[in-house]
């Protein structure tokens, strides 16, 4: 029985998905996880894994800390505003994304700074690749 695999053709298709599929996506979605597990006030590197643009950041807050709130940086400087994550269980996301810096690169050092020796959460950093 025939379908419509059958009706294409091959020849072209695997060098098409090379250039295509094996370089890299512009637009397609990138979701880095931060897990903030320890005393971070001297800041979390991060690893990009593709260049991207940051659209949001998410904080789940997985302890109660007074005052707490976690920042992105790249390269010292603050990509989000201090972020709230204070009460466990919680949700919260950046308020401001500083266009400037936004622009998260594999080579860029990119960090998670803690407000408070006691801060845990989650930060999901929520972008598209370059």
């Amino acid at each position: 029985m025939s379908d419509v695999y059958d009706k294409l053709d091959n020849t072209t298709q695997p060098d098409l998905q090379a250039a295509k599929l094996g370089t890299l996506i512009e637009g397609a979605p990138v979701v880095v996880k931060v897990v903030i597990d320890a005393d971070y006030t001297g800041e979390k590197s991060v690893t990009i894994p593709y260049d991207m643009e940051v659209i949001d950041v998410i904080v789940q807050c997985t302890a109660a800390n007074n005052n707490g709130t976690l920042t992105l940086e790249n390269g010292g400087t603050p990509v989000t505003d201090a972020i709230i994550c204070a009460v466990d269980k919680t949700i919260t996301r950046a308020g401001t994304i500083d266009d400037s810096v936004s622009t998260l690169r594999t080579t860029s050092t990119v960090t998670v700074d803690a407000a408070g020796a006691n801060d845990r959460g989650i930060m999901w950093i929520i972008g598209y690749r370059i």
